[in-house]
């Protein structure tokens, strides 16, 4: 890896990445306050389709807000800040941001009033058309097994690949947040792997901001969202982080080498995948409606099994930081990044749980 690509995106991984954080952790109490004066909260213990909701008390739901507000904050000063180091791949970008704001309105609104099937559905695809039509599409795939070492794709079968992917990915992302803090530390996770990924290449500046800002923004979350939550990031956090991680995993900036082409992205997101593929798999065995909510999830037979919400919730981050590993050994990441990667994402995570758990045991007595 030419080391000059990790001096030149630290100054803008650094003040992004703080920028992120900081924002989301000023805005969460902020959106917090407002959701209890509007009654934007779920009960615990509620019904919820098939289920029943797993937190205690009436949390707010729409912390997707707070989430979007300092992405949207970070990438305006990373854009500001390096402004050459995205120039590749500016539409993209600002395409990406659309389709995110888009996804946020529809899941916000949906935290509010549930928004029937078809529309959010409908929205998810418009979305992510947004990006495909700026050029965001799974082109080709890596051919392990033959001679010729990619496969490429006609143009309507990388646009229909590419749209079922981000709105598959989406939803998927949304099923595995049924736990406090469970959704924004994969989201960590995640990002901080695929950026691994991209850091070791000078020219992948729009990748290496998104990705900052997304892991920035949940952990600025997940500080006020680890266990026990004060606020959850509802349908309009998980639908804006799904789709973002979605639509990075193909953005052209990280298809870099035989290996990271379309596997290594997914390998590092395969947790919601293989979360949704199981329950869909299990749902209609039961003959039940695989998008009705139930307690059936991965997390929530960890849950039974363990004993404890935390413990499920701690395998399953490092199920995650594993899937995340193999992604970037895939794609030929070195060690020492890899290495660095895994310490930063167990402290980063460490200290936001550290951090919930003294301010929770601190309120507890007034509360």
């Amino acid at each position: 890896m030419p080391p000059e690509s990790l001096t030149l995106y630290a100054p803008l991984v650094l003040v992004t990445f703080a920028v992120a954080a900081l924002v989301v952790g000023w805005a969460v109490p902020r959106v917090r306050d407002f959701a209890l004066r509007v009654g934007a909260v779920q009960e615990g213990g509620s019904a919820h389709g098939l289920g029943v909701r797993l937190h205690q008390g009436r949390v707010p739901n729409i912390g997707g807000i707070a989430i979007f507000g300092g992405f949207l904050v970070a990438v305006l000063v990373g854009i500001v800040l390096a402004p050459e180091q995205i120039d590749a791949y500016r539409v993209q970008l600002l395409a990406i941001v659309l389709g995110g704001a888009l996804m946020t309105l529809v899941g916000f609104v949906d935290d509010l009033w549930e928004v029937s099937p078809v529309v959010r559905l409908a929205t998810q695809f418009a979305a992510a058309g947004i990006v495909v039509i700026n050029g965001v599409t799974i082109d080709f795939i890596t051919n392990y097994f033959g001679a010729v070492p990619f496969v490429f794709f006609p143009e309507a079968l990388a646009v229909g690949v590419t749209l079922l992917w981000i709105v598959g990915f989406t939803n998927a992302f949304n099923f595995i947040d049924g736990l406090d803090g469970l959704s924004s530390g994969i989201a960590a996770i995640a990002s901080l792997s695929l950026l691994a990924v991209a850091l070791q290449f000078p020219d992948r500046g729009a990748s290496v901001l998104l990705l900052t800002a997304v892991a920035g923004s949940a952990l600025g979350f997940l500080r006020h969202n680890s266990n026990p939550a004060t606020i959850t990031m509802g349908d309009s956090g998980a639908y804006f982080l799904g789709y973002l991680l979605a639509t990075v995993s193909v953005l052209g900036a990280l298809k870099v080498t035989a290996a990271v082409a379309v596997a290594a992205p997914i390998l590092i997101l395969a947790l919601p995948v293989v979360n949704i593929t199981q329950v869909t798999l299990r749902r209609l065995r039961r003959r039940q409606n695989p998008a009705l909510a139930a307690n059936d999830h991965l997390h929530d037979l960890l849950r039974v099994r363990s004993g404890s919400p935390r413990v499920a919730v701690y395998l399953l981050w490092g199920a995650t930081l594993a899937c995340g590993v193999l992604g970037m050994l895939l794609a030929a990441t070195p060690l020492p990044l890899v290495a660095a990667t895994i310490l930063g994402s167990v402290a980063l995570l460490g200290i936001a749980t550290v951090w919930r758990g003294r301010e929770a045991r601190r309120t507890a007595p007034s509360a």
